[in-house]
């Protein structure tokens, strides 16, 4: 690491430190992340608690059935400290940057420019493939989403909800003018966003150079959902691991924050 580097790096940690003295007894809740967490739920929900591990701000995972309705707008993971209830990984972000902590401090303009991007290309067209693997392709909806999503309720509801969603859903995915693309187009655009993303990595460690961001927190809860989910589909995960620099980043984020 440059002398910058490391300078950056002794700020950062200098700020988590401060932020944590108001930051007790934080706690993240999400749903069961095994059992009940669909594919880019999991994902979030990942990518917040890498993001957190990469302030070093401490905080405690909380899996509860009803995530997405003790949400004040329905989305998740959401995040307690105190009385303050933050949701998603955005206003996760933008909260912790408020009290003082951020991973872009050592970044210029441009490279703040190209990370939003990064974050925008992963939550709105990876996360929309996602979705459409889950919802729209018959033999996933049957065999794994409509389990899951509906493995915390008692029948009748256990079959009711999950239809209800797909319902939902699919109408999301029609506004997009997703609704008539086949797998072919979908996994097309997948590998748009992989092949974006690998040439942004390239050789380094993260995706602007040897300090993490926020980006790369979120690139490391999709390619890990993405390289451990099992589905009867598998042409994403296939796309995926064309890009090598992508897997062996997913492991290293893994070592070092999850398995130390």
């Amino acid at each position: 690491m440059s002398s910058s580097g490391v300078i950056t790096q002794l700020v950062t940690d200098a700020l988590s430190m401060n932020a944590a003295q108001d930051w007790e007894d934080v706690s993240l809740f999400t749903p069961y992340l095994n059992d009940q967490a669909l594919m880019y739920d999991f994902a979030d929900c990942l990518a917040v608690q890498t993001f957190l591990r990469m302030t070093s701000l401490p905080f405690n995972v909380r899996q509860r059935p009803n995530v997405d309705f003790i949400s004040p707008d329905g989305v998740i993971p959401l995040l307690k400290i105190n009385k303050t209830l933050i949701t998603g990984f955005n206003a996760i972000v933008d909260f912790v940057h408020k009290k003082g902590v951020t991973l872009t401090s050592h970044l210029s303009e441009i490279q703040v420019a190209d990370m939003r991007a990064n974050i925008s290309m992963i939550e709105h067209l990876l996360t929309t493939v996602e979705m459409f693997v889950l919802w729209k392709h018959d033999e996933t909806y049957d065999k794994v989403t409509k389990l899951r999503y509906g493995s915390v309720y008692h029948w009748p509801l256990s079959s009711v909800l999950p239809f209800l969603k797909r319902r939902k859903v699919l109408e999301e995915l029609a506004d997009k003018d997703w609704d008539a693309k086949t797998m072919d187009e979908v996994g097309e655009q997948a590998d748009k966003v992989f092949r974006a993303l690998s040439a942004q990595l390239g050789t380094q460690k993260y995706l602007t150079g040897d300090l993490p961001t926020e980006a790369d927190a979120l690139l490391f809860g999709h390619m890990y959902t993405l390289i451990t989910v099992r589905l009867p589909l598998t042409n994403i995960t296939n796309i995926l691991k064309k890009y090598s620099n992508l897997i062996e980043f997913t492991k290293r984020v893994e070592q070092q924050y999850f398995k130390q």
